[in-house]
């Protein structure tokens, strides 16, 4: 049977939050202990005498605590856990601890179980703290990791686009020969959120109900970065292509970094949306102040609209660059969502190295809400590993598929002026677009169809 279901917390208001982000997914709300179905305890309260799960934490009182359950704690670090999604697929997350349990004569751990310790058939032990591997997760995102070398670059006088395009892909360039990505190990946030709903299920013996994306189980948004003169240039033709297969996309575009055609600009604004692309397509975002970005924000926004003729929503940084600064001004100057940090990148700008948020849905930052770019950019798979066009979309799909069994927003981040898109490639392109918009199960939409 398949329903909602009704939680309730004893923890802070923090951590309820950070659940509230990992069951978002999901139909479930939050009430009160005594009125909830399934009751979850962080470093607080006692059980009560209804169904409860036990998040484990560092700590003198939760040790104590196990101790009179009659337990012993076994810990270990980074050892790998599957979820299980369906019968042909796993997520795979290594927390920073894995808290093993020994002993208790009358436990229940149900055969294949690896993420709970069942102490009895109402109390369900996790062996993962999910909100310090959540913490784990988002927090290098929220404070801007950066690597020396990104430092170095993006603080020369020059624009990092000085350097010949051969240049920086021979910086950036991580290839290696028939090398395979497996996307199951490259979403560990997403494996906490199943961790949670599973052990749901299993307390409550009923199957909670994945929301729908506008009717649909999974969602498509096309989305494009135009760069150059040349990409803008080229996005007419693209847009028509697309238009062909009724898909409309979202374009976003710098405002000061080369002359805009405002007929172009207004054409892919009047079938799909435009979003801001920065000003100048610039690696110094994460360098600038809190007002010169909501200065830069705020002009940015104000021109597009003005040449576009419609309100701007959206926002994606150059290079994907991101942190609580970016993504406070954001919302300061007025935009509702943004869509630049990648679920993962097997070498991501700003960090020089692999990097993601690791999950496929949407997240919420104090009023913003942030699409990740879930799947792997074009420019990665191009330029970075040094796929093929046709290598490239042969593993878009194969990541798609992925998204759509989880239930998640598939993000496709291109470039009009890259291979891709050349004459002798664009029909690969169609061939995408095509299986696209044969599938009946998902919600092709812009970002700013979903948020309103």
């Amino acid at each position: 049977m398949s329903t909602s279901a009704q939680i309730g917390f004893s923890g802070s208001y923090s951590d309820k939050a950070i659940l509230k982000e990992l069951l978002s997914p999901w139909n479930v709300s939050f009430t009160t202990p005594d009125e909830a179905d399934i009751l979850i305890i962080y470093k607080s309260g006692e059980l009560l005498t209804k169904k409860s799960i036990i998040l484990p934490y560092n700590g003198p009182e939760f040790n104590n605590w196990v101790k009179k359950q009659k337990l012993r704690i076994k810990s270990s670090s980074h050892k790998q856990i599957n979820v299980d999604i369906s019968n042909q697929t796993s997520l795979i997350i290594s927390p920073e601890q894995l808290f093993d349990y020994e002993g208790a004569l009358h436990s229940s751990t149900p055969e294949g179980s690896s993420a709970e310790f069942f102490l009895n058939s109402d109390q369900a032990l996790l062996k993962i703290d999910l909100i310090k591997e959540f913490a784990n997760i988002v927090d290098p995102a929220l404070t801007g990791k950066t690597s020396i070398l990104y430092h170095i670059l993006t603080g020369l006088p020059l624009r990092y686009d000085a350097a010949p395009k051969r240049v920086r892909d021979f910086v950036m360039g991580d290839k290696k020969e028939g090398r395979v990505i497996d996307y199951c190990d490259k979403l560990p946030l997403d494996a906490l959120r199943f961790i949670l709903v599973k052990t749901i299920e299993r307390l409550s013996g009923k199957v909670l109900v994945r929301k729908k994306w506008k009717g649909a189980n999974s969602c498509v948004t096309l989305t494009h970065d135009i760069d150059t003169e040349k990409g803008l240039g080229r996005a007419s033709r693209v847009r028509k292509l697309e238009e062909k297969y009724d898909i409309k996309s979202t374009w976003y575009i710098p405002t000061k970094h080369y002359p805009l055609n405002c007929e172009i600009v207004k054409e892919l604004a009047n079938y799909g949306e435009v979003g801001v692309h920065g000003a100048k397509h610039s690696g110094n975002l994460v360098r600038l102040s809190s007002q010169k970005l909501f200065s830069q924000f705020s002009d940015a926004k104000a021109f597009l609209e003005k040449m576009s003729g419609s309100t701007i929503q959206g926002f994606r940084s150059p290079l994907l660059q991101h942190n609580s600064t970016i993504l406070a001004q954001l919302k300061k100057a007025g935009y509702v969502y943004d869509t630049s940090i990648p679920s993962w990148e097997p070498k991501h700008p700003q960090t020089m190295s692999p990097f993601g948020i690791g999950t496929v849905f949407p997240l919420h930052f104090n009023g913003l809400v942030e699409f990740p770019v879930s799947i792997i950019q074009d420019h990665q798979l191009l330029y970075v590993l040094g796929f093929t066009p046709k290598e490239t979309l042969h593993h878009w799909l194969l990541f798609m598929n992925l998204v759509k069994e989880i239930g998640g927003c598939n993000v496709f981040l291109s470039h009009p002026e890259y291979k891709l898109f050349d004459s002798e490639n664009i029909s690969l392109y169609e061939d995408f677009l095509n299986v696209l918009a044969s599938d009946n199960n998902s919600l092709i939409a812009t970002p700013n169809q979903l948020v309103n």
